[in-house]
């Protein structure tokens, strides 16, 4: 059994970028939320277009969705481990994964925040924009919301994990390389 990360920071926070790092180096299975979400909206399927209507507004997606998308998460935790990345973002999300976890005789070992400023995270979307092409970063207003709802409610979720001893909290500006280093101490 592997090890179960959570990657969380603002939108741009290198979130993805960390979490790519630490599924290649532990083997880990990384499941990384917006690509999900993503890749539902592009399959036009009906949850797809749920997900787009919710996303679109730049509100996060309902339990009752992420439970759709998260179906297969069990198995892949207790084959390889998993690092999330984007998920949970919430106090419910983090009670969903919990109890998901508990009935495979698992829990979250650490929950990663990457801090950056609202400036770097301007820049770094910026700079996405232009090589990837996102719908959900060419909407300012929808951005902005994206990183309101996460300062409301970055404090509970960290509390959640913190209380647990599972909390983390890393200086995202630093270089990719200086931030991957004090991961793989922390994941040990």
């Amino acid at each position: 059994m592997g090890k179960i990360i959570i990657m969380y920071g603002l939108p741009a926070a290198g979130k993805t970028t960390q979490a790519r790092k630490i599924a290649d180096k532990y083997g880990l299975y990384h499941f990384a939320m917006g690509e999900k979400l993503r890749e539902q909206i592009a399959s036009g399927s009906e949850l797809g277009q749920k997900i787009k209507s919710t996303v679109d507004s730049g509100l996060l997606v309902s339990d009752e969705l992420i439970l759709e998308v998260l179906r297969d998460v069990k198995n892949q935790a207790v084959e390889t481990g998993i690092v999330f990345d984007g998920f949970p973002r919430i106090v419910d999300q983090a009670i969903l994964l919990d109890q998901m976890l508990d009935e495979v005789g698992l829990e979250v070992d650490a929950l990663c925040l990457l801090k950056v400023s609202s400036e770097a995270v301007e820049n770094r979307i910026n700079d996405r924009i232009a090589t990837e092409n996102r719908g959900d970063d060419k909407d300012k207003s929808v951005v902005e919301n994206r990183m309101n709802v996460f300062l409301k409610e970055s404090v509970p979720l960290s509390e959640h994990y913190r209380t647990k001893g599972k909390f983390y909290e890393l200086d995202g500006e630093e270089s990719i390389e200086e931030i991957f280093d004090k991961l793989c101490k922390i994941i040990g």
